[in-house]
């Protein structure tokens, strides 16, 4: 007799949430009930990492729920996100049939439940076995919603390597998303929206050494060489909060650093144990439980999304944000659809800069030989927003792509009353392994 299946109304979804210290918590938990569809199908894992004198984080009207899993972790024995995640896949996690892995920080769309059922169903008609629903998702404003939600599906696409080996992945709008009707290919997890089978929380657990930083590339490399495969969806289903003020100073790194302990410390081992799983270097640190799948492999990984990690390159059809698989018809072509990534991390004091007429900074890498070799300039309102910070110093991710790694940064300020003005150049000293 062939196994019967439940109802899409019938299936159940855990939605596994981190939350440190979030005034946003509770807010989560009431829209994601209120907007579902089936608010009875629905399980809630929480992992509560709480300072008792904050308040607005507490779920006590949850707890007789029997809905609801929490872990409460007093903020102090904090370990980090990934580290929460863990403790979700295998404490809370029972066999749900969907996960939906989240930040604390969301809104969502009206009957958001059936609507991610809707379209991961699509994407097992359309031949995959193991689909993750996933990406960068638009952004709303806790304090002007539903007014300032971004009413457009993003995806995320790639935007430099880190000296240290992960990539800076961000979000871009989709173009023509609404002429598309179907869930379509994407080279990257995010970590704050997936939408899987509930298998994928026993079978990619968080690894818990990972502080932060590189979480979403592990999640990645280790879905895919497992066999999953990745779709974003051009839907409006949930939104997303990102950094925002009334967090200033109580993240866990600043609660940590406030402390005296250095968190740079487990973000450089968690670097370099995914170096070691992306096969960029070797090292005694064990991936026991946290490798690569057997299903593909890390260069399967690689031509699919068009990167190369050891060189830190990446494909020019991948910068494009054209969908992938990556195409290419032999070796030859593969080397030759190549550009060089370059990230820096600049740092420089404001004070220098005296004027209060500036129209723009120019900003330049150098060659060896004084040549520009790429160029963008800080305009008004950006040159504002630096001189108003509270901080003396400003540091400025930069990432770009060039012929060659640059010898020198210049930063030459152009003012209206006075022409060429104040001036800083810099030495580039850069190994490939500079810290963000």
């Amino acid at each position: 007799m062939a196994k019967k299946t439940k109802s899409t109304k019938n299936k159940t979804i855990f939605l596994h949430i981190p939350a440190y210290r979030e005034p946003e918590l509770v807010p989560t938990i009431k829209d994601a009930i209120k907007q579902a569809k089936y608010p009875d199908r629905l399980v809630f894992g929480i992992c509560r990492q709480f300072n008792e004198e904050d308040g607005f984080d507490n779920v006590d009207e949850y707890r007789d729920d029997p809905r609801f899993r929490i872990i409460d972790i007093e903020h102090k024995r904090a370990k980090g996100l990934p580290y929460a995640r863990h403790l979700i896949n295998v404490s809370l996690f029972k066999d749900e049939d969907y996960i939906l892995q989240l930040d604390s920080h969301h809104r969502f769309a009206k009957n958001w439940d059936e609507t991610l059922i809707k379209y991961h169903n699509r994407c097992k008609e359309m031949g995959h076995e193991k689909p993750i629903l996933t990406g960068y998702i638009p952004y709303y404003d806790p304090f002007n919603d539903p007014e300032g939600r971004t009413m457009e599906p993003w995806l995320q696409e790639f935007a430099t390597f880190y000296p240290h080996g992960t990539i800076f992945i961000r979000p871009v709008g989709i173009p023509n998303w609404e002429e598309i009707e179907d869930p379509f290919p994407s080279r990257f997890i995010s970590g704050h929206f997936s939408f899987a089978d509930g298998i994928w929380a026993k079978e990619i657990d968080h690894d818990p050494s990972i502080y932060f930083s590189g979480e979403e590339l592990n999640l990645t490399v280790r879905s895919f060489t497992h066999g999953y495969d990745l779709f974003h969806i051009p839907d409006l289903v949930v939104w997303h909060a990102t950094m925002r003020e009334e967090r200033d100073g109580i993240l866990v790194w600043d609660d940590q650093h406030k402390r005296g302990e250095d968190w740079w410390i487990q973000q450089r081992f968690a670097w370099k144990k995914i170096r070691k799983l992306l096969g960029t270097e070797d090292c005694d640190i064990p991936l026991s439980g946290y490798g690569l799948g057997k299903v593909r492999t890390i260069q399967d990984y690689e031509r699919y999304a068009g990167f190369d990690f050891k060189n830190k390159r990446v494909q020019n059809y991948t910068l494009a944000n054209k969908f992938p698989p990556n195409p290419y018809t032999n070796e030859e072509d593969w080397e030759e659809g190549f550009a060089k990534s370059f990230y820096q991390n600049i740092r420089f004091d404001k004070s220098l800069f005296k004027l209060d007429d500036y129209e723009y900074w120019y900003f330049s890498y150098d060659d060896v030989d004084g040549n520009a070799i790429w160029v963008e300039n800080f305009e008004e309102h950006q040159i504002r927003e630096i001189l108003s910070s509270k901080q003396d110093w400003v540091s400025i991710e930069k990432f770009c792509l060039v012929p060659e790694i640059p010898a020198r940064w210049v930063l030459w300020a152009f003012s209206k009353s006075q022409g060429w003005a104040e001036k800083i150049e810099e030495d580039v000293h850069w190994d490939g392994t500079e810290q963000p």
